[in-house]
């Protein structure tokens, strides 16, 4: 991979970042971005005008993304999308002589996001896919308990993440194949997949999954249960579903959020009930991504963790996980490396799930 050059302006100067796509993704990333130093959001962009009347002082208005790609002004591009639209606005993008951050999924199937690793890997730019989760602050502290050595040897984990949904709560793309590419496995397995590997530090291997379509969510999965090792040999198994809430329940108030790891926490309709365990040696860790995490020694209590401040809303967590992401961007830039996680990174992970998509028979 070459070396990457800073912001057109000078080492010392921000990266000047143009957003495309202002859905829910791009308006939270512009709301981070005001937390990360060194990073500038300039320009933004929507298919619907009517999200971009309000965009912050200092933050222009583009008709289109190639209006965005041919401005000299733009040093990057945060690509937020839906998956059919990624490659080929990164490969636009790496051909501006733009620094690239794209959403998750790097593209919508396995040859895509071949192509667009390849491309990666032979520009001059940073390229960097927004894996939020790898950026949680408990998954943070969960992964430097890890490499303390206090868990010791894994001897299985579990990964869990079942999202309430209900028609409205999510774009309708994600229900289209077409657009998507698939549907829970690719959207939120993504996630659970990068995570498991990189909290573990070991790669993952698939071994079997199977999809279910029990909600009638357009033509796409509902459910996905995959199992997996990890190179050491270690069992994995994942557990991913789009829950649709039934009419009677959306009118209903949220109950509030539990404490980390409480037994019979109450789900928030809408949010996700999630749960990543590592058993090892040591004790049981388990982390909540919105929740905090609690270590259970083998030979002690357990320690619960809240990883956030208390009343703080789910929305600010996710943001304060873009902010991490986003500054680790614009370090990247301005120091002239790789940034983690890049797109050879997730391109492990959509090979994984190929693999899937192939086993469970989901047409693709």
């Amino acid at each position: 991979m070459g070396a990457r050059r800073g912001p057109r302006r000078g080492e010392r100067g921000p990266v000047r970042l143009g957003i495309i796509g202002m859905g829910y993704t791009g308006q939270q990333q512009l709301l981070a971005a005001a937390a990360v130093d060194g990073l500038e959001p300039v320009v933004a962009t929507d298919a619907d005008p009517g999200r971009l009347q309000r965009l912050p002082a200092g933050v222009g208005a583009a008709a289109t993304w190639e209006q965005i790609l041919a401005d000299g002004a733009v040093d990057a591009v945060t690509v937020c999308l839906p998956h059919t639209a990624h490659e080929e606005v990164v490969l636009a993008a790496l051909a501006a002589g733009k620094h690239v951050l794209v959403e998750k999924p790097l593209a919508i199937d396995l040859a895509g996001a071949e192509r667009l690793a390849a491309a990666a890997a032979a520009a001059d730019r940073v390229v960097m896919v927004e894996m939020t989760h790898r950026f949680y602050p408990p998954m943070r502290a969960a992964r430097a308990l890890v490499e303390s050595g206090r868990l010791g040897a894994l001897y299985a984990v579990e990964d869990r993440i079942v999202q309430y949904v209900w028609p409205g709560l999510l774009p309708d793309w994600m229900f289209r194949r077409c657009e998507a590419g698939g549907g829970v496995a690719l959207t939120n397995g993504v996630h659970m997949l990068d995570r498991m590997a990189w909290l573990c530090g070991q790669p993952l291997t698939f071994v079997a999954g199977r999809a279910g379509w029990s909600h009638g969510l357009g033509d796409i999965e509902d459910t996905a249960a995959m199992l997996l090792t990890l190179a050491d040999g270690t069992p994995a198994s994942l557990l991913a579903s789009w829950a649709l809430v039934p009419d009677g329940e959306r009118g209903r108030p949220q109950a509030p959020a539990a404490a980390p790891g409480g037994k019979g926490a109450p789900v928030l309709r809408g949010a996700m009930d999630d749960e990543l365990t590592l058993y090892g040696a040591g004790g049981t860790l388990r982390v909540w991504s919105w929740r905090g995490w609690a270590f259970e020694p083998a030979d002690g209590p357990r320690q619960e963790h809240a990883g956030y401040p208390a009343g703080m809303e789910r929305a600010a967590r996710v943001r304060l996980a873009m902010a991490a992401a986003l500054g680790e961007f614009a370090a990247a830039v301005h120091e002239g490396r790789a940034a983690s996680p890049d797109a050879g990174d997730i391109l492990e992970v959509q090979r994984l799930l190929d693999q899937f998509y192939r086993d469970a028979g989901c047409g693709r």
